[in-house]
Formats: C-alpha cells, structure tokens, sequence
C-alpha cells in the first residue's frame, strides 16, 4: 500500500485534478459569458419596482433563443463539475486507482465539453438523456474504482 503522499505525487493523479482544474475553467467561462452575450429581453413585469418607476424594467433571462442554450450548456458544465469533483476527491482520499480514473477523467471531460457545445447548438429530451448516462456510468466507475482499489 502506497502512502498518501506517494499517491497524490503520482503523474497519473496529477493529470486527473489537470482534467478537473480545466473543466472548471470552462465552467467558469461559460459563467461569465453567459451574462455577457445573454439575452436582456425579457420584461420583469413580477419586480414590484417596475411598477412603481412608471415603466417596464428589462432583466435578463434564459428563456428561449441564445441565452437558454448558453444557460443549458452553463448547467451542464456545472453539475458536472461537481459529479466529476465528489468522484475525484472520493479516490483521491481512498488512495485508490491513477491510470484507469484519469482515462475515465478525460473520457468524463471529453464528454462534457461536447455535451456543453451540443446543448449550444441542439435542444432535445433524448441527446441530453445519452449523455447523462454516459456521465452516470463513468462517475459509477470512477467510484466503484476507488472502493475497489482503495480504502485499505
């Protein structure tokens, strides 16, 4: 059994958390863009200061056109940011697998920056379900790896 310092020295350990730091650099660059190019054309007729000011205030909103798909591929990149971070750290303190889970790490990355670009371009109910067990599955296997191999 390695100890935890030689695990988390390890090139294949290191290029899994790269895999992660980079996806969350995505995500965080959708988060900016989507508030730059987002759609302000929706009126906030529910704000009860738009009433009282004597017209219609404009607030931005995700509904329909580039700003939902921006807002969709945000979401995505999102929710698995934090999929990918729960399994990482799960393996990381079991002490468990390197080669395999950082394979699995850049198929998950992979998978998600297509998905996040899909979700852009395409809206349908069963694409978004594809993808979401192929993330399920790998996310299984990334912790089913770091009970198996790990947890001395």
């Amino acid at each position: 059994m390695a100890s935890i310092d030689d695990f988390v020295v390890d090139n294949y350990v290191r290029l899994q958390w790269i895999a992660f730091l980079t996806l969350w650099v995505l995500w965080g660059l959708v988060y900016t863009i989507r508030f730059v190019l987002g759609e302000d054309n929706k009126t906030a007729a529910a704000q009860p200061d738009a009433e009282a000011a004597g017209g219609e205030k404009k607030a931005w909103a995700a509904n329909g056109g580039f700003g939902a798909r921006l807002a969709n591929a945000h979401r995505v990149l999102f929710e698995n940011t934090l999929l990918l971070l729960s399994v990482l750290v799960l393996n990381t303190l079991g002490n468990a697998s390197t080669r395999a889970v950082m394979i699995l790490t850049w198929i998950f990355f992979a998978f998600t920056v297509v998905a996040a670009f899909t979700e852009i371009g395409v809206e349908h109910r069963f694409v978004r379900l594809l993808f979401s067990l192929v993330f399920y599955g790998v996310t299984l296997a990334i912790g089913g790896l770091a009970f198996a191999q790990g947890f001395y």
